[in-house]
């Protein structure tokens, strides 16, 4: 039997996602398909109801951007949203998602006015997998796979953060760099598995003393590098203090064997051409240790 017109409102509610037909003063003239309660809410309230009446202001004022965009431009629109079932009137105790979603908008401009009224359909498409699978492979991109602490990448990105807002608002910042004193002699007497264990204790160590909002990267081998915002010389060098000391007291690789660390301490000035500047400092200090005995503390 061919499909007629009647059959056009089954179909449009077994569509998989849901399909909103907005006016463009925002009001909502229809909701069809997503009844599925593991991505979606049931929307079929909304029929009736004005942007401003169910969203937020800000998500309704973004909303109604994006309706008058696809139809000024005559085009479809894709946006990218998150929107939880709180933030929308009539859905607080709805069945669906506990958590907020992530949605792929499709708007498309209706060839036909409504009620004298210009419209579009919008097709919201659930993408929380998708965008929880980037997110993990983002924090991946950002973590060193031996020691779960960050990489070179980040620690480069969130220097030359702090290094901008020292020159824009004069936020004062310092960094360590700290080394493992004699670590080749443990790979080479214990073997790299003891060794890549004893990179393991110092990153826990380091992270049980420092604060919150102090960034602890590995530089590369058993090179560490601290950021500390908001920090200025001498509480970076206090900070470098009771890092060495509790290291010294905590890392070992066997009762007979404890190891010690190595840092250099330098401070982002305003003067610098870039964050690299006081990374050279840093690790000119940090040379100097190493050739003044070790297990010390020089600021550069």
């Amino acid at each position: 039997m061919p499909l007629t017109i009647e059959h056009l409102p089954a179909i449009l509610d077994a569509l998989p996602d849901p399909l909103f037909v907005l006016s463009e003063s925002g009001w909502y003239l229809g909701v069809y398909g997503g009844t599925d309660t593991g991505y979606y809410h049931d929307g079929s309230h909304l029929v009736g109801c004005h942007l401003d009446d169910v969203l937020p202001a800000e998500k309704a004022a973004e909303v109604a951007g994006q309706i008058a965009t696809s139809l000024r431009e005559q085009r479809m629109l894709k946006v990218e949203y998150q929107l939880a079932a709180a933030e929308v009137d009539g859905l607080e105790d709805a069945d669906g998602p506990a958590e907020a979603i992530w949605f792929e908008g499709h708007i498309q401009p209706l060839p036909v006015s409504i009620d004298g009224e210009r419209a579009v359909i919008w097709i919201a498409r659930n993408i929380s997998a998708r965008k929880q699978l980037e997110d993990r492979l983002r924090e991946a991109s950002l973590v060193d796979p031996l020691t779960g602490t960050f990489n070179r990448r980040k620690l480069m990105h969130d220097l030359d953060q702090h290094f901008q807002e020292l020159q824009r608002y004069g936020h004062p910042c310092a960094l360590l760099m700290l080394d493992i004193d004699h670590f080749k002699q443990v790979n080479d007497q214990f073997g790299h598995a003891v060794g890549d264990e004893a990179l393991r204790s110092l990153v826990r160590v380091c992270k049980n003393h420092l604060r919150v909002n102090d960034l602890l990267a590995r530089f590369g081998g058993e090179e560490f590098v601290v950021l500390l915002p908001n920090t200025r010389m001498e509480e970076a060098r206090e900070t470098a203090e009771r890092l060495r000391s509790q290291v010294a007291g905590g890392v070992g690789v066997g009762a007979d064997k404890p190891l010690t660390i190595s840092v250099g301490v330098a401070q982002m000035n305003a003067a610098d051409a870039s964050f690299e500047s006081a990374i050279k400092r840093a690790d000119d200090a940090l040379y100097q240790a190493k050739r003044s005995g070790r297990n010390r503390v020089v600021s550069g």
